[in-house]
């Protein structure tokens, strides 16, 4: 458990180390790819991450649908999106994602957040060479490893938050 959680009932305010109020949630983290989106989900701690299978996606109105279904089915109380970012602003593949966010944030009553992507892939892709996956399987599971990573910074970021200390 984060030490700045404590066990309570999931989805409830307490005050943090800095006086901020701090929700410690659930969270789902998609990865949103041109065939598949890659997802992610941690623990009520957020401390743990775990691979979810990959959904097709079929748009963003269906994305919406299937992802209330996970999230009322999981239990996640917010989601984090990874958004492609450029010194421009979003990046490739931004005008999907962009669509994607606006039918998230209108079908879910949860808070969707936006993460920066970069460096994502590649650092997947470095993860499932270390782990010995065949380069044959990595298309199936860039995706869902990208999500855990992003989660991962999400939370990492969170926490740095709540103690006081980002450096942004």
């Amino acid at each position: 458990m984060r030490p700045d959680c404590t066990p309570r009932a999931s989805g409830s305010w307490e005050a943090g180390p800095t006086g901020a109020m701090l929700l410690c949630v659930r969270w789902l983290c998609l990865d949103i790819g041109a065939e598949r989106v890659g997802m992610a989900v941690s623990d009520p701690g957020e401390v743990a991450v775990t691979r979810l299978p990959p959904l097709a996606f079929r748009g963003p109105t269906a994305l919406a649908e299937r992802v209330a279904e996970l999230c009322r089915d999981r239990g996640v109380e917010a989601v984090v999106v990874g958004v492609p970012r450029t010194s421009s602003g979003v990046g490739r593949g931004g005008t999907r994602i962009t669509a994607t966010l606006e039918a998230l944030r209108a079908r879910l009553q949860i808070p969707v957040v936006e993460e920066d992507e970069a460096g994502s892939t590649r650092e997947a892709e470095r993860r499932l060479a270390a782990e010995g996956v065949p380069r044959g399987r990595w298309p199936r599971q860039v995706d869902g490893v990208a999500a855990e990573i992003i989660l991962q910074r999400h939370l990492a970021g969170q926490a740095r938050l709540t103690r006081g200390s980002d450096p942004r």
